[in-house]
C-alpha cells in the first residue's frame, strides 16, 4: 500500500514565505494510507449542533496569538477542518476558490465574498438571496472562472493561473469524481495554496476517498464550518454574530412545527429532470442518511412528513410515473433546486413542470396540483445565509397556518418574515 499521508512530506519555500502552512497531528491521524474506498460513514450523532470542534480534531478553530507576541511579531491565524488538518496562515486569505457554493455562501456571510476568483462549477452557487440583503453582493457567477471541465476533470493549469490563497475546497470529491490524482491535491497545496474544506453535503458515496488521513473523517453540521473559516480570515467577532442570530432562528423554527399528525405530506422532485416528463417523476428522500449533513437541512429542521416514505428501496431516490404519483398522493410538491432552475440558460423548468402535471389527466388530480401546492425548493448548497431564507420558504409551503402563506419567491413584507434581514445584512457588511 502506497504512503498517501504526506505526513513526512518537507515544507517547501512557499510553504514559508507564502502562508506558513502547519501540518498538525490531525492531518495525519488514522492509518498511514488511503484504501480510496469506502463511504466514510463519519458522524451520525443526532442533536442541535453547536459550536464547538469536533473532538476528533487536534486544535482549536480559533485564532491564536501567543503571549510572547509583540509588535514584531504579527498575529497568525490558526483552524482545523477534517480531513486535512490544522493550518496556520500569517494573514488571512485575500483571495479564494470554492466548490459548488456551500463553503462560498459561509464566506459570503463572513464578508468575504469580494474574494472569490474561481469555483469548481459557479453554475451552481445561487446568489439570488443576497438581493433581498441591503449592501450585500458577490460576485457576478458568470465572471468566476470555473477549473472542472465538462469532461469532469480537475484543470490544474486553471488553478496555477488563479493562484488564490485559499482552496476552500475538500480535495476528496475532486479526486473520486473530478479526476484529481493524490499526487496532485498535495502538488496543488505546495505550489499553490493549501486545501480547506469538509464535503458534508449529503452521505459520502461508496469509493469516497479519504486524502490525506488515509482513514473516514467525520462529517460537519453547517454552524461548525462558521467559526473554523471565521478563524482562519480574522473574523471570530463576526461569526460569533452570525451564530447568535442563526441558530435562534433555527431553534424557533424548529419549536413552532406542527404535530405530526398536521403536518402536510411532502413529495420533494428533482426541478430539471426532463420536464416534459417523458421518462417519470424523480422524487428524493427529503430526509437526511446522515444527521450532521447540510444538503436538506431545512427539511430536517422542519420535521417533514415524506409522501414516499418506505418506496426508496435504500436509494436516495425514486422515479415514478403519473399514476405512481397518485398512488403516493403528497399534499405539497417542492422543486428540488428550485430557485436554480426557475431561470436556468434561459429556462423556466419549474413553470413547465407545473403546466406539465396540470394539463395531465392523472397528475391533475395529485392532491398538491388540485390545491396549487406545487412550489420553488432550494438549492443543496446552502451556507447560512441560503439556509436561512430556505428554511423561512420551506416553513411557509409545508405550514402556512403556523408560518404564514407562502406568497412566491421573492421579498416578503416585513410582517411576513421569519427572522431579521437588517440584522444579518448588518453582519455580513461589518455592522456588527
Amino acid at each position: 500500500m502506497v504512503d498517501d499521508t504526506d505526513g513526512a512530506d518537507a515544507p517547501t519555500r512557499r510553504d514559508y514565505l507564502r502562508y506558513g502552512a502547519v501540518v498538525g497531528g490531525s492531518l495525519v491521524a488514522g492509518c498511514s494510507s488511503d484504501d480510496g474506498t469506502g463511504d466514510g460513514p463519519g458522524s451520525t450523532d443526532a442533536g442541535t449542533p453547536t459550536r464547538t470542534t469536533d473532538p476528533t480534531e487536534t486544535a482549536s478553530p480559533t485564532a491564536t496569538e501567543t503571549p510572547t507576541e509583540s509588535a514584531a511579531e504579527p498575529r497568525s491565524y490558526t483552524a482545523t477542518m477534517p480531513p486535512v488538518g490544522e493550518l496556520t496562515l500569517d494573514e488571512p486569505p485575500s483571495s479564494w476558490v470554492g466548490s459548488l457554493g456551500f463553503a462560498a455562501d459561509v464566506l459570503t456571510a463572513l464578508g468575504q465574498a469580494d474574494g472569490a476568483v474561481g469555483m469548481a462549477d459557479p453554475g451552481f452557487w445561487y446568489t439570488g438571496f443576497y438581493d433581498f440583503l441591503d449592501g450585500v453582493s458577490a460576485p457576478a457567477t458568470d465572471e468566476l472562472t470555473r477549473f472542472t471541465t465538462e469532461e469532469r476533470d480537475t484543470d490544474l493549469e486553471v488553478l496555477y493561473e488563479l493562484d488564490p490563497d485559499l482552496l476552500a475546497v475538500d480535495p476528496n470529491p475532486l479526486i473520486a469524481i473530478y479526476g484529481l490524482d493524490r499526487s496532485e491535491a498535495r502538488e496543488l497545496r505546495e505550489n499553490v495554496a493549501p486545501w480547506f474544506g469538509n464535503e458534508s453535503r449529503r452521505k459520502r458515496f461508496e469509493g469516497w476517498t479519504h486524502w490525506p488521513v488515509g482513514e473516514p473523517y467525520p462529517y460537519l453540521s453547517l454552524p461548525e464550518y462558521v467559526p473554523k473559516y471565521a478563524a482562519l480570515f480574522g473574523e471570530e467577532e463576526r461569526g460569533e454574530a452570525l451564530l447568535d442570530l442563526y441558530e435562534p432562528f433555527v431553534d424557533d423554527v424548529r419549536s413552532r412545527v406542527p404535530p405530526e399528525s398536521e403536518r402536510r405530506s411532502l413529495a420533494l422532485v428533482n426541478g430539471r429532470y426532463n420536464p416534459e416528463n417523458r421518462d417519470g417523476w424523480v422524487v428524493y428522500n427529503p430526509k437526511s442518511a446522515v444527521e450532521k449533513t447540510w444538503g436538506k437541512k431545512q427539511y430536517r429542521d422542519l420535521g417533514v412528513v415524506d409522501a414516499f416514505e418506505g418506496a426508496y428501496d435504500g436509494q436516495s431516490s425514486v422515479i415514478v410515473d403519473y399514476e405512481g404519483l397518485l398512488e403516493y398522493d403528497p399534499d405539497v410538491i417542492i422543486f428540488n433546486f428550485g430557485v436554480t432552475y426557475r431561470d436556468f440558460q434561459g429556462e423556466n423548468y419549474i413553470r413547465q413542470q407545473r403546466e406539465v402535471l396540470a394539463d395531465h389527466p392523472v397528475g391533475s388530480q395529485v392532491t398538491a396540483v388540485e390545491n396549487g401546492d406545487l412550489y420553488v425548493g432550494g438549492t443543496p448548497y446552502q451556507g447560512p445565509i441560503i439556509n436561512m431564507f430556505q428554511t423561512e420558504m420551506a416553513a411557509k409551503q409545508l405550514y402556512p397556518d403556523e408560518f404564514g402563506p407562502y406568497p412566491g419567491y421573492g421579498q416578503l413584507s416585513e410582517s411576513e418574515q421569519l427572522f431579521d434581514r437588517e440584522r444579518l445584512a448588518d453582519i455580513v457588511n461589518g455592522d456588527i
